[in-house]
C-alpha cells in the first residue's frame, strides 16, 4: 500500500489525469439535474423532428400549397415581346437623338468660350502697355554661361567665406 502512495506522489501528472477524469464523471451526473426545469420544453433529437415535418407535408394543407402558375399561350407571350421590343427601341431611339442634340450644343458652346478666350489674349498682349509686358527669357545655354561668368568676375573663392551668414 505504502509503494502505491509513493509511485502517485513521484508522478504529479498522472494525479492531475485522474482528478480531470473525477471531475468530469461528476459534472456528466450533475447536468441532467440542471436540465430537468419544468418550464423548457423536452429536448427531441433532430430525426424526431424531421419526421413530424415530413408528415405535415404529406398531410398538406391547401392553404399553404402554392398556387399554380397560370399557363400562357405562347403566341400571347410573342406578341407581348414584340411590343416590348417595339417600345424599347423607340425609346432608345429618342434618347440617342436627345444626347447627340445635346453634343451639337456643347460643341457650339466650347467653340464660343474659345473664340472669346482667344479675343481676350489678343487684347490683352498689348506690347506698348507696361503690365502685360514679357520679361527676360533665357536659355539652358544663357544660365549656365552666366553661372561661369559670375565665377570668373566675381572674387576668388579664397577670399570668400566657407561658412553661410545666417539670415
Amino acid at each position: 500500500m505504502g509503494d502505491f502512495i509513493d509511485f502517485f506522489l513521484q508522478n504529479p501528472f498522472l494525479i492531475i489525469v485522474l482528478i480531470g477524469i473525477l471531475t468530469s464523471m461528476l459534472g456528466k451526473k450533475k447536468q441532467p439535474q440542471q436540465f430537468d426545469d419544468p418550464n423548457t420544453p423536452p429536448k427531441k433529437k433532430w430525426q424526431e423532428v424531421m419526421r413530424e415535418l415530413q408528415g405535415e407535408m404529406q398531410q398538406g394543407n391547401p392553404q399553404q400549397r402554392p398556387a399554380p402558375a397560370p399557363v400562357r399561350k405562347v403566341e400571347q407571350q410573342a406578341s407581348q415581346a414584340v411590343e416590348v421590343i417595339d417600345e424599347t427601341t423607340n425609346e432608345a431611339d429618342k434618347r440617342i437623338a436627345e444626347l447627340r442634340r445635346l453634343q451639337q450644343k456643347y460643341d457650339q458652346e466650347r467653340l464660343y468660350q474659345k473664340a472669346k478666350a482667344d479675343q481676350l489674349t489678343s487684347t490683352i498682349s498689348d506690347n506698348s502697355s507696361p503690365v502685360y509686358r514679357k520679361g527676360p527669357s533665357f536659355g539652358k545655354k544663357q544660365l549656365i554661361d552666366g553661372i561661369i561668368m559670375s565665377e570668373v568676375l566675381g572674387p576668388p573663392r579664397a577670399k570668400r567665406s566657407l561658412q553661410r551668414t545666417r539670415r
